[in-house]
Protein backbone atom coordinates (compact mmCIF):
# COMPACT_ATOMS: atom_id res chain seq x y z
CA UNK A 1 0.00 0.00 0.00
CA UNK A 2 1.02 3.64 -0.52
CA UNK A 3 2.34 5.58 1.96
CA UNK A 4 0.09 8.38 1.53
CA UNK A 5 -3.00 5.88 2.23
CA UNK A 6 -1.48 4.16 4.65
CA UNK A 7 -1.01 7.38 6.58
CA UNK A 8 -5.20 8.45 5.79
CA UNK A 9 -5.88 4.82 7.36
CA UNK A 10 -3.28 5.57 10.67
CA UNK A 11 -4.80 9.09 10.86
CA UNK A 12 -8.92 8.16 10.65
CA UNK A 13 -7.78 4.75 12.93
CA UNK A 14 -6.45 7.44 15.33
CA UNK A 15 -9.30 9.70 15.50
CA UNK A 16 -11.91 6.70 15.76
CA UNK A 17 -9.86 5.25 18.13
CA UNK A 18 -10.36 8.56 20.53
CA UNK A 19 -13.54 9.06 19.76
CA UNK A 20 -14.44 5.58 21.04
CA UNK A 21 -12.36 6.40 24.62
CA UNK A 22 -14.70 10.13 24.49
CA UNK A 23 -17.82 8.06 23.92
CA UNK A 24 -17.93 4.81 24.81
CA UNK A 25 -18.26 3.35 21.57
CA UNK A 26 -16.54 0.18 20.52
CA UNK A 27 -14.07 0.24 18.04
CA UNK A 28 -11.98 -1.87 15.84
CA UNK A 29 -8.79 -0.81 13.25
CA UNK A 30 -9.96 -3.50 11.07
CA UNK A 31 -13.50 -4.99 10.26
CA UNK A 32 -13.52 -7.32 7.43
CA UNK A 33 -17.04 -8.60 8.85
CA UNK A 34 -18.14 -6.12 7.11
CA UNK A 35 -16.99 -6.09 3.76
CA UNK A 36 -20.06 -8.61 2.76
CA UNK A 37 -22.81 -7.96 4.75
CA UNK A 38 -24.52 -5.88 2.61
CA UNK A 39 -25.42 -5.76 -1.64
CA UNK A 40 -25.78 -2.00 -2.03
CA UNK A 41 -24.09 0.51 -2.61
CA UNK A 42 -21.09 0.69 -2.25
CA UNK A 43 -19.96 -2.54 -1.98
CA UNK A 44 -21.62 -3.91 -5.18
CA UNK A 45 -19.27 -1.63 -7.20
CA UNK A 46 -16.20 -3.40 -9.09
CA UNK A 47 -12.38 -3.30 -7.35
CA UNK A 48 -10.07 -5.39 -5.16
CA UNK A 49 -7.88 -4.46 -2.04
CA UNK A 50 -11.45 -4.30 -0.43
CA UNK A 51 -10.62 -3.13 3.08
CA UNK A 52 -12.98 -2.07 6.22
CA UNK A 53 -11.34 0.01 8.95
CA UNK A 54 -11.88 3.03 11.22
CA UNK A 55 -15.04 1.18 12.65
CA UNK A 56 -17.13 2.60 15.62
CA UNK A 57 -20.24 0.81 16.91
CA UNK A 58 -22.36 2.36 20.19
CA UNK A 59 -25.52 4.77 20.29
CA UNK A 60 -25.93 8.40 19.62
CA UNK A 61 -29.27 10.05 20.61
CA UNK A 62 -30.70 7.03 21.41
CA UNK A 63 -30.05 5.43 17.33
CA UNK A 64 -27.90 2.47 17.28
CA UNK A 65 -25.49 2.89 14.61
CA UNK A 66 -21.96 1.61 13.21
CA UNK A 67 -19.93 3.72 11.38
CA UNK A 68 -16.66 2.87 8.73
CA UNK A 69 -14.27 3.38 5.90
CA UNK A 70 -14.66 1.18 2.90
CA UNK A 71 -11.36 0.98 0.56
CA UNK A 72 -11.40 -0.41 -2.74
CA UNK A 73 -9.12 0.27 -5.84
CA UNK A 74 -11.93 0.14 -8.66
CA UNK A 75 -9.18 0.88 -11.40
CA UNK A 76 -5.35 0.16 -12.88
CA UNK A 77 -3.62 2.28 -15.38
CA UNK A 78 -0.66 0.73 -16.70
CA UNK A 79 2.05 3.51 -18.02
CA UNK A 80 4.26 2.00 -20.93
CA UNK A 81 7.55 3.23 -22.34
CA UNK A 82 7.48 4.46 -25.99
CA UNK A 83 9.77 2.68 -27.71
CA UNK A 84 9.67 -0.81 -26.36
CA UNK A 85 6.48 -0.78 -24.91
CA UNK A 86 7.35 -2.45 -21.62
CA UNK A 87 5.22 -1.91 -18.25
CA UNK A 88 7.12 0.64 -16.43
CA UNK A 89 4.66 1.37 -13.43
CA UNK A 90 0.88 1.31 -12.74
CA UNK A 91 -1.47 3.88 -11.40
CA UNK A 92 -3.91 3.02 -8.55
CA UNK A 93 -7.15 4.69 -8.38
CA UNK A 94 -8.20 4.32 -4.96
CA UNK A 95 -11.64 5.55 -4.08
CA UNK A 96 -12.44 5.54 0.20
CA UNK A 97 -16.20 5.93 0.92
CA UNK A 98 -17.54 6.28 4.69
CA UNK A 99 -20.42 4.08 5.37
CA UNK A 100 -23.20 5.00 8.66
CA UNK A 101 -25.26 2.45 9.10
CA UNK A 102 -28.41 2.59 11.46
CA UNK A 103 -30.44 0.36 13.43
CA UNK A 104 -34.15 0.91 12.13
CA UNK A 105 -37.15 -0.34 14.89
CA UNK A 106 -39.12 -2.07 12.40
CA UNK A 107 -38.13 -3.69 8.71
CA UNK A 108 -39.12 -1.88 5.85
CA UNK A 109 -39.33 -2.68 1.93
CA UNK A 110 -35.82 -2.85 -0.26
CA UNK A 111 -35.26 0.78 -1.20
CA UNK A 112 -32.03 2.13 -2.68
CA UNK A 113 -31.85 5.62 -3.87
CA UNK A 114 -28.45 7.28 -5.50
CA UNK A 115 -27.61 10.81 -6.28
CA UNK A 116 -27.43 10.77 -10.07
CA UNK A 117 -24.55 13.27 -10.18
CA UNK A 118 -22.37 11.71 -8.44
CA UNK A 119 -19.15 10.69 -10.43
CA UNK A 120 -18.38 7.48 -8.55
CA UNK A 121 -21.84 6.00 -9.71
CA UNK A 122 -22.73 4.78 -13.00
CA UNK A 123 -26.42 5.02 -12.96
CA UNK A 124 -27.81 6.52 -15.65
CA UNK A 125 -28.95 3.24 -16.97
CA UNK A 126 -31.68 3.59 -13.53
CA UNK A 127 -35.16 5.11 -13.32
CA UNK A 128 -35.81 8.67 -11.54
CA UNK A 129 -38.26 8.32 -9.06
CA UNK A 130 -41.58 9.29 -9.47
CA UNK A 131 -42.70 11.62 -6.86
CA UNK A 132 -44.88 15.00 -7.20
CA UNK A 133 -41.75 16.98 -7.45
CA UNK A 134 -40.22 16.88 -10.70
CA UNK A 135 -37.14 19.53 -9.76
CA UNK A 136 -36.02 16.59 -7.10
CA UNK A 137 -36.92 13.31 -9.40
CA UNK A 138 -33.97 14.96 -11.98
CA UNK A 139 -31.21 14.76 -9.07
CA UNK A 140 -31.88 11.16 -8.09
CA UNK A 141 -31.73 7.40 -9.71
CA UNK A 142 -33.75 4.51 -8.18
CA UNK A 143 -32.01 0.84 -7.89
CA UNK A 144 -33.67 -2.42 -7.79
CA UNK A 145 -36.70 -0.15 -5.95
CA UNK A 146 -40.56 -1.07 -6.67
CA UNK A 147 -41.48 2.75 -7.51
CA UNK A 148 -44.58 2.74 -5.74
CA UNK A 149 -42.41 1.87 -2.93
CA UNK A 150 -40.64 4.83 -3.69
CA UNK A 151 -43.57 6.84 -3.36
CA UNK A 152 -44.67 5.68 -0.23
CA UNK A 153 -40.90 6.13 1.11
CA UNK A 154 -40.08 9.68 -0.10
CA UNK A 155 -42.72 11.87 1.24
CA UNK A 156 -42.49 15.51 1.12
CA UNK A 157 -41.00 15.74 4.53
CA UNK A 158 -38.19 13.00 3.84
CA UNK A 159 -37.07 14.45 0.57
CA UNK A 160 -36.98 18.35 1.95
CA UNK A 161 -34.92 16.43 4.50
CA UNK A 162 -32.08 14.98 1.93
CA UNK A 163 -32.17 18.23 0.12
CA UNK A 164 -31.39 20.16 3.49
CA UNK A 165 -29.01 17.71 4.92
CA UNK A 166 -27.30 17.12 1.59
CA UNK A 167 -28.42 12.63 2.80
CA UNK A 168 -28.23 12.03 -1.16
CA UNK A 169 -27.20 7.89 -1.22
CA UNK A 170 -28.91 5.56 1.36
CA UNK A 171 -30.58 2.28 1.04
CA UNK A 172 -33.22 0.06 3.28
CA UNK A 173 -32.03 -3.22 3.62
CA UNK A 174 -34.19 -5.03 6.30
CA UNK A 175 -34.26 -3.21 9.80
CA UNK A 176 -31.32 -1.09 8.63
CA UNK A 177 -30.47 1.93 6.86
CA UNK A 178 -27.30 2.20 4.83
CA UNK A 179 -25.83 5.90 3.95
CA UNK A 180 -22.72 6.19 2.14
CA UNK A 181 -20.46 9.32 1.75
CA UNK A 182 -17.34 10.15 -0.75
CA UNK A 183 -15.95 12.71 1.84
CA UNK A 184 -15.07 15.74 -0.47
CA UNK A 185 -11.72 16.73 1.50
CA UNK A 186 -10.03 13.26 1.63
CA UNK A 187 -11.26 11.92 4.83
CA UNK A 188 -14.36 11.89 7.45
CA UNK A 189 -13.27 13.86 10.60
CA UNK A 190 -14.73 13.24 13.82
CA UNK A 191 -17.18 16.44 13.32
CA UNK A 192 -17.96 15.15 10.07
CA UNK A 193 -19.06 11.67 11.84
CA UNK A 194 -20.88 13.28 14.77
CA UNK A 195 -22.82 15.33 12.33
CA UNK A 196 -24.13 13.07 9.48
CA UNK A 197 -25.35 10.89 12.76
CA UNK A 198 -27.46 13.85 13.81
CA UNK A 199 -29.21 14.25 9.83
CA UNK A 200 -28.98 10.69 9.78
CA UNK A 201 -31.19 11.12 13.18
CA UNK A 202 -33.83 13.37 11.87
CA UNK A 203 -34.20 11.30 8.53
CA UNK A 204 -35.02 8.14 10.41
CA UNK A 205 -37.60 10.00 12.50
CA UNK A 206 -39.69 10.87 9.82
CA UNK A 207 -39.59 7.30 7.24
CA UNK A 208 -42.86 5.85 7.28
CA UNK A 209 -42.45 2.69 9.11
CA UNK A 210 -46.03 2.04 8.77
CA UNK A 211 -45.37 0.23 5.06
CA UNK A 212 -43.16 -2.92 6.51
CA UNK A 213 -43.08 -5.87 4.47
CA UNK A 214 -38.80 -5.89 4.89
CA UNK A 215 -37.42 -8.82 6.34
CA UNK A 216 -35.56 -8.52 9.73
CA UNK A 217 -32.14 -7.54 9.21
CA UNK A 218 -29.57 -10.09 10.08
CA UNK A 219 -27.44 -10.08 13.25
CA UNK A 220 -24.66 -7.55 13.82
CA UNK A 221 -21.48 -10.07 13.26
CA UNK A 222 -19.22 -10.65 16.61
CA UNK A 223 -16.95 -8.37 17.25
CA UNK A 224 -13.97 -9.52 18.82
CA UNK A 225 -12.26 -6.95 21.60
CA UNK A 226 -9.32 -5.06 20.03
CA UNK A 227 -6.45 -4.43 22.21
CA UNK A 228 -6.08 -0.43 22.89
CA UNK A 229 -5.08 1.14 19.67
CA UNK A 230 -3.07 3.81 20.73
CA UNK A 231 -2.59 6.86 17.99
CA UNK A 232 1.09 6.59 16.16
CA UNK A 233 3.66 8.89 17.73
CA UNK A 234 7.15 9.85 14.93
CA UNK A 235 9.81 9.21 16.92
CA UNK A 236 8.19 7.24 19.65
CA UNK A 237 8.52 3.35 19.39
CA UNK A 238 4.58 1.81 18.98
CA UNK A 239 3.32 -0.20 22.09
CA UNK A 240 2.07 -3.33 21.91
CA UNK A 241 0.44 -5.30 24.22
CA UNK A 242 1.79 -8.62 24.97
CA UNK A 243 0.69 -11.34 23.36
CA UNK A 244 -1.99 -13.83 24.93
CA UNK A 245 -0.85 -17.04 26.89
CA UNK A 246 -1.79 -19.77 25.54
CA UNK A 247 -2.21 -23.04 27.97
CA UNK A 248 -3.15 -27.08 27.45
CA UNK A 249 -6.89 -27.00 27.08
CA UNK A 250 -8.35 -29.05 29.98
CA UNK A 251 -9.72 -32.92 29.16
CA UNK A 252 -12.13 -34.92 30.47
CA UNK A 253 -11.00 -37.85 32.09
CA UNK A 254 -12.15 -40.77 30.28
CA UNK A 255 -13.33 -43.95 31.88
CA UNK A 256 -10.62 -46.64 32.65
CA UNK A 257 -8.11 -43.80 32.43
CA UNK A 258 -5.39 -43.53 33.44
CA UNK A 259 -5.28 -47.21 34.29
CA UNK A 260 -5.05 -47.91 38.45
CA UNK A 261 -1.96 -48.13 39.58
CA UNK A 262 -1.06 -52.15 40.96
CA UNK A 263 1.58 -52.41 43.43
CA UNK A 264 5.05 -54.05 42.47
CA UNK A 265 5.05 -57.80 42.39
CA UNK A 266 7.20 -58.97 45.13
CA UNK A 267 9.98 -61.99 44.02
CA UNK A 268 11.82 -63.05 46.62
CA UNK A 269 15.45 -62.43 47.44
CA UNK A 270 17.64 -65.62 47.06
CA UNK A 271 19.75 -66.51 50.45
CA UNK A 272 23.80 -67.06 50.15
CA UNK A 273 24.60 -69.57 50.58
CA UNK A 274 22.12 -70.89 48.47
CA UNK A 275 21.61 -74.78 50.15
CA UNK A 276 20.99 -76.39 46.40
CA UNK A 277 24.31 -74.76 45.45
CA UNK A 278 27.36 -75.00 47.82
CA UNK A 279 29.91 -72.51 47.71
CA UNK A 280 33.11 -74.11 45.79
CA UNK A 281 35.68 -75.40 48.03
CA UNK A 282 38.40 -73.30 48.72
CA UNK A 283 40.60 -73.69 50.25
CA UNK A 284 40.57 -77.19 49.02
CA UNK A 285 42.36 -79.46 51.43
CA UNK A 286 46.05 -80.11 50.37
CA UNK A 287 46.24 -76.39 48.76
CA UNK A 288 48.69 -75.44 48.56
CA UNK A 289 51.45 -78.43 48.00
CA UNK A 290 53.67 -78.39 51.36
CA UNK A 291 56.86 -77.48 50.72
CA UNK A 292 56.00 -74.29 49.08
CA UNK A 293 56.54 -71.50 51.48
CA UNK A 294 53.54 -68.92 51.68
CA UNK A 295 53.68 -65.12 50.64
CA UNK A 296 54.19 -63.11 53.69
CA UNK A 297 52.14 -59.85 54.08
CA UNK A 298 54.92 -58.10 52.42
CA UNK A 299 55.55 -59.88 49.40
CA UNK A 300 57.43 -63.38 48.91
CA UNK A 301 59.21 -64.65 51.66
CA UNK A 302 62.73 -64.44 52.16
CA UNK A 303 64.86 -67.14 50.17
CA UNK A 304 62.08 -67.14 47.33
CA UNK A 305 62.05 -68.29 44.62
CA UNK A 306 65.13 -70.83 45.41
CA UNK A 307 67.78 -70.63 43.26
CA UNK A 308 68.08 -72.24 40.29
CA UNK A 309 64.74 -71.43 39.24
Amino acid sequence: METNEARRIEATNAERYAMSAQYGWEFSPDAPNLLERWTVLPFNQRGDKRMAFGALSGAYNGLQFSVFDYHRRPTVTSVHTRWTNKKVNELDTISIDTVWVITLPTPMPNFQIVSSIEAAWDVDQYPEPATADRKFNRWYKLIDTDPKIAVGVLTPQVAATMRSSKLHTWSLVGAELVYVENPTFGRTKPDDVLLTLAHLGNLVSLLPFHLGGGQAAAPPPQQHQQPPYPPQNPGYPQQYPPPPQYGRPPYPQQPGYPPPQYPAPHYPQPQYPHPQYPPPPYPQPGYPPQGHPQPGPYGPPPGYPPRGY
